[in-house]
């Protein structure tokens, strides 16, 4: 036999031993599969590939007008034709086989009989085998009527019916097994069945070498205890006399065994057994198939529940960046139902600014490459925040290795960010509470002047005004003004920052900085000088968390100075093609090798008790991986400390 075509497999699954001649063909009439019967009425050892049927007449020399043209069987089902088939008359039946077609050769009505058959005259007509185009027609109805969704008992009672029909004066019994336990899960039986086969069943030595239980796995199906091995036939029913079985093996499993009985004393029927083995090797097929169908099914549903119920938020797309899956838990983050997102574009999920980041992860994981830890922003339905979610992604494959989807599995780090924000804000107020002296002495000049001359100016203004008071009077404005524009920033600061990111540039926030800080840094005797490239773009980030690292790095190195002072150098310039690096370097005590590792830990300080909270630079570093920015520590014992922070501009 011929390689078997995928799309015709599951059906000359049972062709294979049909007593007849028999191929498979496509629309266009190309045989794509034929048994060893063919291959013998034909005269032939092999048949070439994509071989028409009619071809078939000049390959065995057959004249070609014996074999009428065939039109495409995609078209429609051709009725059963006169052929010559190695010499011999035949007549061609055709029917449809899934996406095929399959047909098989019947003899004429003597060469039928006796290549079907070996009854005796005597035989009762009742007890007559089936003839070639009864079991055609079987075979086909059959092919036709067994679907996917079908239960084990309605495949047995359907082939139980065409059994019953095809063999009348028979005893009949099916039994079914479960095959991962080989216990009885579905018996048909014409008759009373003997107890001995309610519990196990009887397998012969000569059908199961003939069906390939005898080797590799197979035979430990007799080592259970549920399947024997006989000698000879034992009847299972209480009427029986002999017959034969044929077991239902794939290859791989079992599922159980057709018994086929007579209750008289004349022998069975030799023709039968050849004429049951193809039914039932089609009914070992369906119920593989249905096996199949009903695991799948179950796999499906749970997975789906494994999904829907898990407590990480997931969704699942497919190539074309459909949403296909969404489960409760992105539901309750979001506050979305699910009928509002499926079918929806995966971009339309989030906010403008964050498909930047979202696409590329997307189509990496298309191209089977995952990714880790995209932190993204979804809006809530009501309109009331964002869902701050971290993703990682999976490629989902095909049988064939290839991407059909992506599977986003994620974290809600809502209540995290939420809970960072509260630290920052508490940072911000303490670092408040630093400057507070600094804010102090800020206010102390600017009014004593306002003051000094609003006391002179009353005197002044009861007279005549002189140009030199306008002067006066314009020194009180500018008093006014920097206090104002002081105590403006100084509550921008202190108030919780906004979450949407903007365009910013490094200078102004270096500049903010140092002006929050110039208390600090006098204390602290500092020297600092302030270098920024005039080129440098500006990065997206939000202002105010961006603000807080520089007042939070600036402070740390201004407790690091000795108590005489030192020198602070602020540095920032282009590194690379697309991003900036600041740099804070002090000419302080340094930190040791020991405690490196832990400066960005959360309340790891060495400072004194009441100076520091220990969680600065460990909110600088959070406020940096949330902006793709990252940081570096260069320190020597004695020499000075150095930190570098690297972003990408806009």
């Amino acid at each position: 036999m011929n390689g078997t075509s995928p799309q015709i497999g599951p059906y000359v699954f049972g062709l294979e031993h049909v007593p007849l001649p028999a191929v498979a063909c496509d629309g266009d009439r190309r045989i794509l599969w034929y048994n060893a019967r063919f291959s013998e009425a034909c005269g032939l050892a092999a048949i070439p590939r994509t071989v028409r049927l009619e071809q078939i007449a000049d390959l065995t020399g057959e004249k070609r007008e014996r074999w009428p043209a065939l039109e495409p069987l995609a078209n429609r089902e051709i009725a059963p034709i006169e052929v010559l088939l190695g010499g011999e008359a035949y007549t061609l039946h055709v029917g449809k086989v899934g996406l095929s077609f399959g047909c098989v050769f019947v003899p004429g009505r003597d060469a039928q009989r006796s290549s079907m058959t070996s009854a005796t005259p005597e035989e009762e007509p009742g007890r007559s085998p089936p003839t070639g185009h009864q079991l055609l027609e079987a075979f086909i109805a059959l092919s036709r009527e067994i679907n996917v969704n079908m239960r084990e008992e309605e495949i047995v009672h359907l082939f139980a019916e065409t059994f019953e029909r095809l063999f009348p004066g028979r005893l009949l019994a099916i039994r079914i097994v479960d095959p991962a336990t080989l216990a009885l899960s579905s018996v048909y039986a014409s008759g009373r069945l003997r107890n001995e086969a309610r519990d196990s069943i009887a397998v012969t030595e000569t059908a199961s070498r003939y069906h390939g239980l005898t080797r590799g796995p197979a035979a430990l199906f007799f080592t259970t205890g549920r399947i024997r091995s006989t000698k000879t036939y034992e009847p299972v029913f209480d009427k029986g006399r002999t017959g034969f079985e044929v077991p239902l093996y794939d290859g791989k499993s079992f599922y159980g065994l057709v018994n086929l009985e007579y209750d008289d004393e004349n022998p069975p029927l030799t023709a039968d057994r050849p004429l049951m083995e193809p039914l039932a090797l089609l009914m070992c097929t369906a119920l593989r198939n249905a096996g199949l169908v009903a695991e799948t099914f179950l796999l499906k549903d749970y997975l789906e529940k494994l999904l829907d119920r898990a407590n990480a938020p997931v969704i699942v797309v497919d190539r074309e960046r459909r949403i296909t899956v969404v489960n409760q838990a992105l539901e309750r983050l979001t506050g979305y139902d699910r009928r509002d997102i499926v079918g929806a574009e995966l971009l339309t999920l989030v906010p403008d600014s964050e498909q930047a980041r979202l696409l590329p992860a997307a189509l990496n994981a298309l191209r089977g490459e995952p990714t880790s830890n995209i932190e993204l922003r979804i809006p809530r339905a009501d309109g009331t925040g964002f869902a701050h979610v971290a993703f990682n992604t999976a490629s989902i494959l095909t049988a064939f290795g290839e991407v059909e989807g992506v599977i986003f599995v994620g974290q809600d780090l809502t209540e995290v960010r939420a809970l960072q924000k509260q630290v920052i804000h508490s940072e911000k107020l303490a670092t408040l509470g630093q400057v507070a002296a600094g804010v102090a002495h800020e206010l102390n000049n600017p009014l004593t002047s306002i003051s000094v001359y609003a006391s002179y100016l009353a005197k002044k203004l009861e007279g005549r005004v002189e140009e030199s008071d306008l002067a006066r009077l314009n020194r009180i404005i500018e008093g006014a003004a920097r206090i104002q524009s002081f105590t403006k920033a100084l509550v921008t600061y202190a108030r919780p920052s906004g979450e949407e990111p903007v365009l910013v540039r490094v200078g102004e926030l270096l500049e903010r900085a140092l002006s929050f800080c110039e208390h600090i840094v006098h204390e602290a005797k500092a020297d600092v000088t302030l270098d920024v490239a005039a080129d440098l773009g500006p990065i997206y980030g939000i202002r105010g968390q961006m603000e807080q690292v520089f007042v939070n790095l600036l402070t740390n190195a201004c407790h690091a100075l000795m108590p005489d002072g030192g020198r602070i150098a602020i540095k920032a310039a282009s590194f690379g093609e697309d991003r900036i690096e600041v740099s804070v370097s002090d000419t302080g005590h340094g930190i040791p090798p020991e405690n490196r590792e832990a400066v960005f830990e959360p309340f790891f300080t060495t400072k004194k008790e009441g100076h520091g909270t220990g969680l600065g630079l460990s909110i600088v570093r959070n406020i940096l991986v949330n902006h793709n920015a990252e940081i570096l520590l260069e320190s020597e014992v004695g020499v000075g400390t150095t930190f570098r922070i690297r972003m990408y501009t806009a």
